[in-house]
């Protein structure tokens, strides 16, 4: 009788597990890295872009049915551009003006349903950003030249968008690996400098007025990351 009971159990024990519920949830999280071009909006110079890197960290929810995902990402970005200097001996070279920030970003993100291995997407998201260190001071000390931009008038605190897609390729369901494409411009100045500064003109000597001064960042950044899944299954 013992046995027969156990083995009704048994019997009875994979159509038990069936009929519960299963129920996925967990996140995406990985590292992000790659190059930067920079560019500025400033007033009255021939700017050039600037060249640098960039990396960051991401957290994003799962997207099982294709109708859009969250995120958030925190990140070290070098923001900045170039410009033409001429020394006092007459000489010209390329200088980058650097900006090294620490953003952090929240925002949305839309896959393109396929069939296929490679999912593309599109997102947009908002910016908060720290300045940790620029160049000024080391262009300053370089040149000797009055006109640069001074280091008491750059702003700590910036603010922007970023906006951009990729496409996701299908490694394994646990680690997938992604490259991306974004513009983030800034919606704050970077720097903020008023009018009416005198300073000696170093090829004349004469004194001149400075007019004011504003500059947006805009950064272009192309990205390779790799997606590791943390998977939760709730049994109710």
């Amino acid at each position: 009788m013992r046995i027969l009971i156990l083995a009704a159990f048994l019997l009875s024990l994979p159509f038990t597990l069936a009929s519960q519920s299963e129920e996925v949830g967990g996140f995406f999280f990985g590292p992000k890295l790659g190059p930067t071009i920079g560019m500025q909006n400033w007033d009255g110079f021939d700017r050039r872009v600037m060249f640098n890197y960039h990396g960051a960290v991401f957290i994003e929810s799962i997207d099982p049915d294709f109708k859009g995902s969250f995120f958030g990402q925190l990140g070290y970005h070098s923001r900045g551009s170039g410009l033409n200097v001429i020394r006092l001996n007459g000489f010209s070279n390329s200088q980058s003006f650097i900006f090294n920030n620490l953003s952090l970003m929240a925002g949305a993100k839309k896959r393109l349903l396929t069939k296929s291995l490679k999912t593309p997407y599109y997102f947009v998201g908002v910016r908060a950003e720290y300045q940790l260190s620029n160049n000024l001071e080391d262009v300053q000390a370089r040149y000797s030249n009055p006109f640069f931009p001074f280091p008491v008038y750059v702003n700590k605190w910036t603010y922007g968008i970023s906006f951009g897609g990729g496409i996701e390729f299908l490694g394994s369901e646990y680690v997938q690996p992604a490259i991306e494409m974004s513009i983030s411009p800034d919606l704050s100045f970077q720097y903020q400098q008023p009018g009416g500064i005198t300073v000696t003109n170093p090829f004349n000597g004469q004194p001149v007025s400075l007019s004011e001064r504003k500059i947006r960042n805009i950064t272009l950044e192309i990205s390779l990351s790799i997606r590791f899944l943390r998977k939760v299954v709730y049994i109710n």
